[in-house]
């Protein structure tokens, strides 16, 4: 009698339609698990990086006609966002300055900043070239009159 093997060393049907469904199952596995590209539309890295706003227009939605460019009015704006999606934004120009923290996300074509106190904001964004173009629905005093109404801001930004 020949030494005795921990494992069969020969396959029955059985045993090979079961070596085939793992092995199918494995390659699926692998085929499906690997290194795919992140779709940019929903990757937050093209954001990567300290950014500074070379224009910031305030546009009144019930008058387009109606607008401020905040920027050209001495106001500043940087965004500086840090892996995975970590920002700190800061807006200076009129009073004291205002700085927001959070995580930085994007959904489809969307950014979404969530920030650590207060409510999720949207904006859409493009790029155009080195720049990030981002557009936003706001309550803003466009006009003056001591009355916030709804506006739109349009930033973009460049590398800083």
């Amino acid at each position: 009698m020949g030494p005795r093997h921990p494992f069969p060393t020969t396959a029955s049907a059985g045993n090979r339609l079961r070596l085939l469904a793992v092995i199918f199952v494995v390659l699926v596995g692998v085929i499906g698990c690997g290194n795919d590209p992140v779709d940019s539309a929903f990757n937050p890295n093209f954001m990567m990086g300290d950014w500074l706003a070379q224009s910031q227009v305030v546009t009144s939605v019930a008058d387009p006609q109606v607008l401020a460019d905040l920027t050209a009015l001495g106001a500043m704006y940087t965004l500086s966002v840090q892996p995975p999606g970590r920002y700190t934004a800061i807006s200076e120009g009129f009073g004291p300055a205002i700085a927001e923290s959070g995580n930085l996300t994007v959904d489809g074509p969307n950014v979404v900043f969530t920030p650590q106190f207060g409510g999720q904001s949207l904006a859409l964004w493009e790029q155009v070239g080195d720049s990030i173009v981002l557009v936003s629905e706001i309550d803003f005093d466009v006009n003056l009159d001591g009355t916030p109404g709804a506006a739109t801001l349009r930033r973009v930004l460049i590398p800083k």
